[in-house]
């Protein structure tokens, strides 16, 4: 039996009723909803609660389509109930008068209520057919006092109940004894816990969306849904035959022009217009009328708000109805739905799924139409679109004078199965296209190579790639711009990873010449952003933000529909903010690009996207957002199959989890994650593993013996992975080796000149002085936590506080340390970092331990220290100990704001303090004056 999930406060109601049915008197609840909603399942385990509880539990149900006698739901109910409760037999052969039957209830009731005088329950299902003497009864129990305590409990369908039974249950106002429970659906994460681990999040979040929340719904689509590539379409299969069996049960009372309307009506579409349906069915449009006044007594169809049209219950009943119609029969109807509709004009995608059912082999003028229809709804139902460029292929004949056709219909083919994340049956596709190409170099042979460029790299196949882009490449001549534009860019991205920073660019510029000359807004974008993470690799970072600037100005300028068929252009975009440390910039176009790739089922780029949305996350300190974001990235990866790119989110998660990780998690395991693929962000990669080594304990286990061969493709992320090398060599004992990354760091940071990058560089620093040279350690850690919090890079900022936490301790200012790791441990936690934030409450822990010991340096020490300090320093230090601002101690001194913050910089260090207020006390019981005499031997500077 499936979980029973998501109805917990329905059963607190239930359970309400039943402790409040504690003395004489008739409480009555009704639980109602639409047909699979769970109203029975409801009934069942409530059942079960009751009897735990010491209550009498009788059950019973109407029968649909049957002559019942009267009353005959209940009393089913209480004899079964009366034989097992008290041995006594049946009364005997049911009453068929109305009165009749209400006395024999209500002895029925008494005798089952006074076995043993506990509360009586009484459960009836599918009330929407009962008789009316049933319901009858029902009013006078709401209304009529009872000498002992009895609680009904009844199901049923409102669409399909009668009047009088909603006007029974209607209790007065402030009146408890009847309530009714109205089944919704299942919320999404009731409907993942009830689909278990059936295949990934995009599947199952796919299926909850096209259930409508609805169970019985849900478990039929996952039991049928088998063309399932994105999360915009699902492609259903045969139903299973319980399902379809329960449907079209429903038809039994139904009369037979009711049945032939309903075929006629799955034919015209989930949706459907009345008139079409008459002409489908041959019936004229009174019968079609009175037809479906009878369906919708049933609640197979309902009226669709706003408008004339009709549609059934839901895509279930009526892929149940299609199915059990005869395929002859479908297959004429199709016919005569497509001749209507040829008639009237309809648009391409209104015909498409009739011709694709009725069209002959050869008919040419069919594959023209299915064409246009996959390019009318290609951006918003890829799958709907391959299926009808499937049928148009399988129409168009198998002859020479038609290859020209058939390779347009493969190309496209190919294009919309890779957007499902079919990345194998579109290089089919492809290679099928350029077979049937002749190796004379056109356009059409090399918009076909590129997008066969992109999918084999897609599908790591680097190597093939290349070599194919540089042979047709070569190929072409000189003067062919768009085909020469767009596998230039796809040779550029190759580039790009290998590391060859310049060629990259040599290549993107000529694409973005070509889209410059044609004005297409979405290939301007591309070239632009790839352009802008080409320059910054190849270390000329002002073009690179001049070209971000263009590229996000245009891509801010487009229109919804205009953007979802930018969504490449938009990857680019967001990768080049993040490498450019604009997170904010980053996670709005994020918003808006994750939510047109989702709709438009986008599956590869949807994959691309949720890795980016989960590092700008992180560098923002959104761990919880970020942690749910990285698993649905893992099952994208996974559903697409590109091996980069389920390695990179696995690494992802486990990066995640190292910071995220909740009181009791173990530490990550490293050692289960894949081998980290050559090519782009393999550093970042590498880097992710070494810190999640770091926070399992075990920083030699992910640490490389090659470490110092860094990829040149992935070059902006080496200062974070000389940064966490720093803490990894320290981990192991290799102060020499720390020192040499710190070193490494500070280089490439000085080239890039990005906040982020120099607080990480000065992080690096501080790990390796934080044993020997407390002071200029705790400078380094606080200007790195500036740096890193300016461009909004919280973990790590809160990171390069929690460095300086030893240090201050190591120079007495244990106050101070303690202070501060307080602060530390409170931004981990607002960032929910756990993990991270249980190391800062240990070392509060240690801390606390080590205050009776404290010690502060005496007066000679303090007055050492200044005469430490430089002329301009102790000026610096003497303004900065009366309150003034830097701003004003630049205006005093004639200097700029920021030579004074290097002075403070250099004070706190040698001073050994953290404050100004620190710097304060000591000039204050020094006494030392702003003017004394240079120590010998030092040069006053400013």
């Amino acid at each position: 039996m499936t979980p029973f999930v998501g109805r917990d406060t329905e059963l607190a109601v239930l359970r309400g009723a039943l402790e409040a049915t504690g003395r004489a008197g008739v409480r009555v609840v009704a639980v109602t909803g639409d047909p699979g909603i769970g109203k029975t399942r409801l009934l069942s385990e409530f059942g079960e609660v009751a009897r735990r509880r010491g209550a009498r539990v009788l059950s019973g149900s109407a029968t649909r389509g049957h002559r019942s006698p009267p009353l005959a739901p209940l009393l089913d109910a209480l004899v079964d109930g009366a034989r097992c409760n008290t041995g006594q037999v049946d009364p005997g052969d049911p009453p068929t008068d109305s009165t009749a039957s209400i006395h024999l209830v209500r002895d029925l009731v008494n005798r089952a209520g006074e076995a043993d005088g506990n509360r009586l329950v009484v459960l009836v299902d599918d009330m929407h057919w009962a008789d009316e003497a049933t319901v009858a009864l029902l009013a006078q129990l709401v209304r009529s006092p009872s000498p002992m305590p009895l609680l009904v409990v009844l199901a049923y369908r409102p669409r399909q109940a009668p009047v009088r039974l909603h006007t029974a249950l209607v209790a007065a106002p402030g009146d408890e004894r009847v309530r009714e429970i109205a089944l919704g659906p299942l919320t999404e994460q009731d409907a993942q816990t009830l689909l278990g681990g059936q295949r990934g999040g995009p599947w199952r979040w796919a299926l909850y969306r096209h259930s409508d929340g609805n169970p019985l719904h849900l478990h039929a689509l996952a039991a049928a849904a088998t063309g399932l590539y994105d999360t915009a379409s699902v492609v259903v299969g045969e139903l299973p035959v319980a399902v379809r069996m329960r449907t079209v049960g429903e038809l039994e009372t139904a009369s037979p022009l009711a049945r032939t309307v309903l075929d006629a009506a799955a034919v015209a579409g989930e949706v459907f217009e009345p008139a079409l349906v008459a002409q489908i069915g041959q019936c004229t449009d009174t019968e079609v009328h009175r037809a479906l006044d009878e369906l919708a007594g049933l609640d197979l169809v309902r009226p669709v708000a706003g408008d004339q049209l009709i549609g059934f219950r839901h895509s279930v009943v009526w892929r149940a109805v299609y199915d059990a119609a005869s395929p002859g029969w479908q297959l004429a109807a199709h016919g005569r739905a497509a001749a209507v509709l040829y008639r009237r004009g309809a648009p391409p995608q209104a015909l498409a799924p009739h011709v694709a059912r009725s069209a002959r082999p050869g008919d040419l003028a069919a594959v023209t139409m299915l064409h246009r229809a996959a390019l009318t709804v290609q951006t918003h139902a890829p799958v709907t679109a391959v299926s009808w460029l499937r049928a148009a292929l399988r129409l168009l004949p198998h002859q020479p004078d038609h290859d020209r056709r058939r390779v347009v219909l493969l190309v496209r083919l190919a294009q919309l199965t890779a957007v499902t994340g079919d990345l194998t049956g579109s290089r089919n596709a492809l290679h099928e296209a350029l077979r049937l190409l002749q190796r004379r170099p056109t356009t059409r042979r090399a918009h076909a190579v590129s997008l066969c460029v992109m999918v084999e790299l897609a599908l790591s196949r680097p190597a093939e790639a290349g070599a194919l882009a540089r042979a047709e490449l070569a190929a072409l001549p000189a003067t062919q711009g768009i085909g020469r534009a767009m596998l230039a860019f796809e040779l550029a991205c190759l580039e790009l990873a290998a590391g060859h920073a310049d060629v990259a660019r040599d290549l993107a510029a000529v694409a973005h010449t070509v889209a410059q000359q044609h004005a297409v807004r979405p290939a301007e974008v591309t070239t632009l952003a790839l352009l802008a993470v080409a320059d910054t690799a190849a270390l000329d970072l002002p073009p690179a933000r001049r070209r971000l600037d263009q590229a996000v100005n245009l891509l801010d300028a487009m229109l919804d529909g205009e953007f979802v068929r930018s969504l490449r252009a938009a990857a680019w975009v967001i990768e080049a903010e993040i490498l450019h440390e604009r997170f904010d910039d980053a996670l709005r176009h994020l918003d808006r690009a994750v939510a047109a790739a989702r709709h438009s089922g986008n599956l590869p780029l949807l994959a691309r996207l949720q890795a980016a949305l989960v590092v700008a996350l992180q560098a923002r300190g959104r761990l919880p957002q970020a942690r749910q974001c990285v698993q649905q990235a893992v099952e994208l990866a996974t559903a697409v199959g590109g091996e980069r790119e389920v390695t990179v989110a696995r690494t992802l998660r486990a990066w995640i989890d190292s910071q995220v990780g909740a009181t009791g998690d173990g530490p990550p395991e490293a050692d289960t994650l894949p081998a980290v693929p050559d090519g782009p962000y393999a550093l970042l990669v590498r880097r992710i593993q070494v810190e999640i080594g770091l926070a399992g304990g075990d920083p030699a286990g992910n640490c490389p013996t090659n470490g110092d061969r860094l990829p040149a493709s992935d070059l902006c992320s080496q200062v974070s992975w000389c940064e966490a090398m720093t803490r990894a060599e320290l981990a192991a004992g290799r102060a020499d080796r720390a020192a040499h990354w710190a070193d490494r760091a500070a280089a490439v940071a000085a080239v890039f000149d990005l906040p982020g990058h120099t607080g990480l560089a000065l992080l690096a620093r501080a790990h390796v002085l934080a044993a020997e040279h407390p002071a200029r350690a705790v400078a380094a850690a606080q200007v790195a936590a500036r740096e890193l919090a300016s461009v909004g890079m919280v973990v790590d900022a809160a990171r390069a506080r929690m460095v300086s936490v030893g240090p201050l301790a190591a120079l007495g200012l244990v106050d101070d340390s303690y202070r501060e790791v307080k602060a530390v441990q409170a931004a981990f936690e607002a960032c929910g970092a756990h993990r991270l934030a249980r190391q800062a409450v240990l070392e509060r822990r240690r801390l606390a331990a080590r205050a009776s010991r404290r010690t502060r340096p005496d007066e000679s020490a303090d007055v050492v220290g200044l005469d430490r300090l430089t002329r301009r320093e102790r000026q610096v230090a003497a303004l900065v100990s009366q309150g003034l601002t830097n701003r004003r101690v630049a205006q005093e001194l004639f200097v700029t704001e920021k030579t004074v913050e290097m002075h403070l910089a250099n004070i706190f260090a040698k001073l050994g303090v953290s404050s100004r207020a620190a710097v304060a006390r000591l000039i204050g019981a020094t006494g030392n004056p702003s003017d004394a005499p240079v120590p010998a031997g030092e040069v006053a500077t400013t």
